[in-house]
C-alpha cells in the first residue's frame, strides 16, 4: 500500500482484513455505537477520537502510531502486547475441550488393554488345562 494512497480508513481496513474482522464486529468489541464507522467512513472525515481510543484499547496489537499517521509497522513487536484475556480463555478452553476427549480415548484404550489382558489370563488358564490333561495322558500311556 502506498503511503500516499494510504488513509485512516484504508489502514483500518487492512488491519481488519489480517484479524478477520468487519465493522460490526470492531463495533461490538470496542463498544462503539452500532453504524459509528460506516458513518465516518461514509462522511469521508475519518474516525473520532473517542473511537479511536477504543478501538486502540480493544485491539493493543495495533500501532497507533502506524493506524493515525500511518508510519512504522502494523502492529506492535511481540514483546510490547499485552494478552488478550478473552483470547487467553477461548485458547485455553479449546486445549482443555482436547484434553477431555483425549483422556476418554486414553481411558477406552485402557479399558481394551484391561480386556485384552483378561482374555489372555483365561486363554493361559485353558492352555495350561490342556497341557496338563496331555501330560496325564500321556503319563497313563507310558
Amino acid at each position: 500500500m502506498n503511503k500516499m494512497d494510504s488513509t485512516l480508513f484504508t489502514r483500518l481496513d487492512a488491519f481488519m482484513k489480517y484479524k478477520g474482522l468487519n465493522d460490526n464486529r470492531i463495533t461490538v468489541q470496542a463498544k462503539i455505537a452500532v453504524g459509528t464507522l460506516g458513518k465516518q467512513r461514509r462522511t469521508g472525515k475519518g474516525l473520532s477520537y473517542d473511537s479511536l481510543v477504543k478501538i486502540l484499547e480493544t485491539y493493543p496489537e495495533l500501532n497507533p502510531s502506524w493506524l493515525i499517521l500511518g508510519t512504522g509497522e502494523m502492529l506492535i513487536a511481540n514483546e510490547q502486547q499485552p494478552v488478550n484475556i478473552e483470547d487467553m480463555i477461548m485458547v485455553i478452553k479449546n486445549q482443555e475441550a482436547t484434553i477431555r476427549k483425549q483422556q476418554e480415548k486414553i481411558d477406552l484404550l485402557i479399558s481394551q488393554l484391561d480386556y485384552i489382558r483378561t482374555q489372555i489370563s483365561i486363554n493361559q488358564e485353558y492352555l495350561r488345562d490342556i497341557m496338563h490333561d496331555m501330560d496325564s495322558k500321556f503319563n497313563e500311556c507310558k
